[in-house]
């Protein structure tokens, strides 16, 4: 049975306890050997890929203990363990036609399902389908200093860091692999690209791929600028218009606003920067802002956040130490705007945008303000430690935080009002551990704890609000 009271579907990404990326090369990590499944003749190369993982995944105290206040007839189950797993074959060609024009594409195949049910009460589901198929062709240009990039079809997209515009499908409910995201491709995703050295400039369509049991029928376009000095440098800005979706908003402090997505504009600027590369190679600072607007439903919202972080390459163990503070948007009851920021479709890694551990699963990059430390340390070439810890809270109280979850009546001004969200701002401090062991270049087994404190704001919502922990063991193989 689904929990109503605490379902959540983001219009496009659930956000995991740990995302499960693709595995990156860390700092120390042994190169890789010739890969047995390139095949290279001439113009033509011909990469074969398998993915897979395995997650063994489960949890105490789930939702804080909500369920006993808003749905105690529902018999929820507040510890669970469940796994997950998915596997993935695809091929990629790339072939050059002459000198200047070279076309490419890709096929892949996703199988995922559930083992046990999961937070959602979702167990035993399961769904095969086209991951990636797409087409494109890379065009030298006649000055010599500038290229054209077309494609167009199932593919993956992303702008920046993945604020807005990262994972294109969404994962769990009767696709099953809730938490480690089988899918990431665009259902359509349209690219034009143009670049001339370190700058570029795109033009994009996309449509997500969505839930059957949830397609918001959203479509996206826009247009990105982007200038990457350097491998770890890049400033850009984009526009995105969502010119179509029903997906709907829900206002404080509970009112429904019907397809409240359409007709959304964004603004959306970002950059990372080493500011002293000769004297302190270590240091880096990050941000990205975001400004959204639509005048059909009186709607102005920003989310920003601020990065600052440094490696100590030279010490033992080589730490590196990240601070980020961010904040988006909550709806104020007390003006007649809709002020709630939407996230779209964005990357929910603990590293990236995620925010919180198990609380990550309730908290939509709305209505929040968060805190975030983290240190990740290299034990040895194959092995390496990840710690974080956010302190999260809501922008608005008595506003909704997802969709208007903890409704109730309370005063003001010494009359009944229904509200919904949290009386008190603080709502939870979160934290995860993970270790990760490189068994061979291509398969990788990772441990993860994640502990959700609940805060006064549900606290206050429930009396014997518990903490939520979680735990899991991930086997990933990447070829």
């Amino acid at each position: 049975m689904v929990i109503h009271w605490l379902l959540f579907m983001t219009s496009g990404v659930l956000v995991p306890l740990t995302s499960c990326s693709p595995v990156v090369a860390q700092e120390g990590a042994p190169p890789a050997p010739k890969d047995p499944l390139l095949f290279e003749s001439g113009p033509t190369r011909v990469k074969l890929s398998l993915d897979a993982v395995f997650q063994q995944s489960g949890v105490t105290g789930s939702w804080w203990n909500l369920s006993e206040q808003y749905a105690p007839d529902a018999g929820y189950k507040l510890d669970r363990a469940w796994a997950e797993t998915w596997i993935k074959p695809g091929i990629r060609l790339d072939t050059s036609v002459n000198d200047d024009v070279s076309v490419y594409s890709g096929v892949s195949y996703v199988g995922s399902g559930n083992i046990g049910e999961d937070v959602f009460e979702q167990g035993y589901r399961g769904y095969w389908g086209v991951e990636d198929a797409y087409l494109g062709t890379r065009i030298e240009l006649p000055d010599e200093e500038s290229s054209l990039d077309l494609s167009y079809g199932r593919q993956p997209y992303k702008i920046g860091s993945g604020m807005l515009i990262s994972v294109g499908a969404m994962n769990g409910f009767e696709r099953g692999a809730t938490t480690t995201f089988a899918r990431r491709a665009w259902e359509e995703a349209g690219i034009v690209k143009w670049a001339r050295g370190p700058v570029s400039i795109d033009g994009f369509y996309l449509n997500p791929n969505e839930l059957r049991s949830g397609d918001t029928n959203t479509r996206l376009a826009g247009s990105k600028l982007e200038w990457n000095p350097d491998a770890n440098q890049n400033l850009g800005v984009a526009y995105i218009n969502a010119f179509e979706s029903i997906y709907p908003y829900v206002a404080a402090p509970i009112r429904l606003i019907p397809d409240g997505r359409q007709g959304l504009n964004t603004i959306h600027g970002y950059g990372r920067w080493t500011p002293l590369p000769d004297t302190q190679p270590g240091w880096h600072v990050g941000g990205d802002y975001a400004h959204q607007w639509n005048d059909r439903i009186q709607m102005a919202a920003n989310a920003y956040s601020a990065e600052t972080g440094y490696s100590f390459s030279e010490q033992p163990l080589t730490p590196k130490l990240v601070y980020v503070y961010r904040s988006f948007s909550g709806d104020d009851p007390g003006t007649g705007r809709f002020e709630k920021f939407d996230p779209l479709f964005y990357e929910g890694a603990p590293p990236l945008w995620a925010t919180g551990s198990n609380g990550s699963f309730s908290f939509l990059n709305s209505n929040l303000e968060a805190h975030r430390i983290s240190l990740n340390l290299t034990l040895n070439p194959q092995s390496f430690m990840a710690f974080y810890y956010w302190h999260v809270r809501a922008d608005e109280v008595n506003s909704p935080i997802q969709f208007g979850q903890a409704g109730r009546i309370a005063a003001s001004g010494g009359e009944p009002q229904l509200v919904s969200g949290v009386p008190d701002p603080h709502l939870s401090d979160d934290f995860y551990v993970e270790y990760t062991r490189v068994i061979t270049p291509q398969i990788f087994l990772t441990t993860g704890m994640a502990v959700s404190v609940p805060g006064d704001g549900l606290r206050e919502l429930v009396d014997n609000a518990t903490t939520w922990v979680g735990g899991l063991v991930n086997i990933t193989v990447k070829y």
